[in-house]
């Protein structure tokens, strides 16, 4: 067996990391929520991976700065249903594709009145090329590179009753081309072969719309997120679970409109995400997953992330006889129910 050399690992993990960084940061504001989304799992070559992702982002917290303030006038948020299909060229080569409907709400609650306005359509879609790095122990520790693009098929202009165009954060896409850089890192546990330690790093890089308003340059800041955490494989009487535990830090710059930054956009998160998928058959799980905030940063005052629930199916197609429909340490290959 090959010698596991973890400097090589590292240093190259944190080259891909540190050229995010340079960059710059952060996530759309509004729209889908692409980053948190996007990368589907590790494959064997020439197998076709399917998912359907429901995802509500609630956002009920009023923060200015680090201090949460007691005030539930303003409330927002988002629906998103996601499809996303990815294929496996070969051992090293696959390509993603994301696609999204989004329904936006907006609730304000002032003198005994509410304004609740609305948005819906489709959203933006991505399509991202992904690159095996490096592979050492039979695939117990893998290193995936990624580039890509989210691409404006989202209207960016709709309007409320009134004919007035609302603001880029109602609205399901941002009317701009991004440029996405991905990359993940993945080790098998020696000592329980079924566990996987995961390490996911995503920077996207906003594109700017030229006719916000009509006449206006709008850009969404540009977002650094970073993903690690455990998840585990168990048999639990004749069913296969996959409990997971992940820490998400994200960084957001400010949203900038003709040039200058945007007053209260931008800031840091750190999330908590505890999660769970059921295999139903060998080749079609259930899976669910929760988003709470353990610690945010913001730049001026804004409504926050109170809490975020992921749910969907996800369904694997292997065209290979060599393929296997869960990717596992040879010993624990294949899994079957029956």
């Amino acid at each position: 067996m090959e010698k596991i050399d973890f400097r090589r690992i590292l240093i190259l993990h944190l080259l891909l990391l540190c050229a995010q960084v340079t960059l710059s940061q952060t996530c759309c504001s509004g729209g889908v929520p692409v980053s948190s989304n996007l990368g589907l799992p590790p494959s064997e070559g020439k197998t076709l991976q399917l998912s359907l992702v429901y995802d509500l982002n609630v956002l009920e917290t009023l923060k200015s700065g680090s201090r949460t303030l007691e005030d539930d006038s303003r409330s927002r948020k988002t629906h998103s249903a996601i499809f996303q299909f990815g294929y496996s060229f070969s051992d090293r080569w696959a390509i993603d594709a994301f696609f999204s409907w989004v329904r936006q709400e907006r609730t304000i609650n002032q003198f005994g009145n509410t304004d609740f306005t609305f948005t819906e359509g489709i959203g933006d879609a991505v399509l991202l090329l992904k690159y095996k790095i490096l592979a050492l122990n039979d695939n117990y520790t893998t290193l995936f590179g990624g580039v890509g693009t989210k691409l404006p098929t989202g209207k960016s202009d709709l309007a409320d009753p009134r004919g007035i165009t609302l603001n880029a954060d109602l609205q399901p896409g941002s009317g701009a081309t991004d440029a996405i850089l991905w990359a993940q890192f993945s080790h098998v546990m020696d000592f329980r072969p079924s566990m996987n330690l995961s390490v996911t790093s995503i920077y996207s890089f906003k594109g700017k719309n030229n006719d916000y308003l009509g006449s206006q340059v709008y850009q969404f800041g540009r977002e650094l997120l970073v993903q690690a955490g455990l998840s585990d494989r168990l048999n639990i009487g004749k069913s296969l679970v996959d409990p997971s535990l992940n820490f998400v830090y994200r960084n957001a710059q400010p949203d900038e409109n003709n040039g200058e930054d945007l007053p209260s956009t931008g800031g840091q998160w750190v999330f908590i995400n505890p999660g769970v998928s059921y295999w139903i058959s060998g080749n079609l799980s259930f899976n669910a997953n929760v988003n709470l905030p353990l610690v945010a940063r913001i730049t001026g005052t804004q409504v926050t992330p109170t809490y975020r629930i992921n749910t969907g199916l996800f369904y694997r197609i292997p065209f290979s006889k060599r393929a296997v429909l869960i990717d596992l340490p040879n010993e624990l290959k294949p899994f079957d129910k029956n």
